[in-house]
């Protein structure tokens, strides 16, 4: 490719890493049952409602989409808040469109983008892929985001400021006062991103609802995400909400037909199941609390979580390591040195079976690791 003039921009930009499929492990390392608990799946399965709608809507496959884009947006609107319609909401293919549209929409001739060190990476593979300038903000000492640190942080060059909440990989929210003091300080021009993907997860009372701020005509934008509390990862679809205005800007980098309508209805539809939902956030609270009780047993550090998965730190050994260990016993977790963690990964929250598995199999592995280690 010596003859071919390159992009310098995406020649840098690291390629997404994800986690390892049951069908690789098996096939890799000759595992027959295997327990995936690396993606932050919803071990519930997708809506019921959404399937259905899903399936009926497939005869229409060899049509663009049509209207369903627009139906799913006129439905967020007022659900999200009582004053907004469609005009609010655009849909992407899943968060990461999104972010991509978000980062190329403001991010141009090196502008630059403020976010914490250690968080979702698509905030800095898309910067990087547009050209920006990147600064990551270290963590509180407790690995929460350091919301007054990245206020100083930003400069008049800043147009862009990441905040996940509850962030991936720690779980960890940002809480009411914190966030109004850090968006009502901000500089004109600053546009605050606000990802929630895993919001349907929380039920902490002290958790914020960013899109009042949308409200008062501020410039923020929300993302949230069908892929998580829906269960629909392998759709992909998910939506930003904001101002009119920065959403008809958005539009701009959104690329045609980009979500197709059957993906859209299935979405549509898991907005009625709220069976589904409920089950969902009781699961999730159950196996929080099982595997809160199994790892401190086992004298593992975590981070309590507000998500449906769980951040381990301080193990005895390199996360790779640590993490191909728990896959010869048939556990795919997710290691957390890409993330500049050292000695962590993630795991994600399953099925009672499934965490049952998760905590012989990191029973075994430590009692391994003990006995490979010298007394003394």
């Amino acid at each position: 490719m010596g003859h071919l003039r390159l992009n310098p921009n995406l020649i840098k930009v690291p390629l997404y890493i994800a986690g390892k499929s049951v069908e690789e492990v098996q096939e890799e390392y000759r595992v027959d049952e295997v327990v995936k608990l690396a993606s932050n799946e919803n071990p519930l399965g997708p809506s019921p409602r959404a399937i259905e709608a899903l399936v009926q809507a497939l005869p229409e496959a060899h049509r663009y989409p049509g209207a369903a884009d627009r139906a799913l947006r006129r439905r967020l609107g007022p659900r999200i808040h009582p004053s907004f319609d469609e005009r609010y909401v655009i849909t992407g293919n899943g968060v990461t469109d999104l972010i991509r549209m978000i980062v190329q929409a403001f991010i141009f001739d090196g502008g630059q983008v403020v976010t914490g060190q250690l968080t979702f990476p698509m905030y800095a593979i898309c910067t990087t892929m547009f050209g920006g300038v990147l600064l990551q903000v270290p963590p509180r000492e407790d690995l929460g985001f350091d919301l007054p640190a990245m206020a100083q942080a930003i400069t008049p060059n800043t147009r862009l400021v990441f905040i996940s909440t509850p962030n991936n990989p720690t779980g960890m929210i940002c809480r009411r006062q914190e966030v109004i003091s850090f968006v009502r300080g901000l500089p004109e021009g600053v546009v605050v991103v606000f990802d929630e993907s895993y919001r349907d997860f929380v039920g902490d009372a002290d958790y914020p609802d960013p899109t009042e701020y949308i409200a008062e005509g501020r410039e923020v934008i929300v993302l949230r995400s069908f892929s998580k509390a829906a269960g629909l990862a392998n759709l992909r679809v998910g939506y930003a909400i904001s101002t009119p205005e920065i959403i008809h800007y958005l539009r701009h980098a959104q690329l045609p037909f980009n979500t197709g309508a059957p993906v859209l209805l299935a979405a549509l539809a898991s907005l009625d199941d709220g069976d589904y939902a409920a089950r969902s956030r009781r699961l999730m609270e159950e196996q929080r609390a099982f595997l809160y009780e199994g790892l401190s047993a086992l004298g593992v550090h975590f981070v309590p979580s507000h998500t449906n998965f769980i951040l381990l730190t301080d193990l005895p050994m390199e996360p790779t390591v640590f993490s191909e260990l728990l896959i010869r016993q048939g556990v795919i977790v997710r290691p957390m040195d890409a993330w500049g963690l050292d000695q962590a990964v993630r795991v994600s929250l399953g099925q009672p079976e499934d965490n049952q598995k998760f905590l012989h199999a990191l029973r075994v592995v430590l009692e391994g690791q003990a006995a490979r280690t010298p007394a003394g």
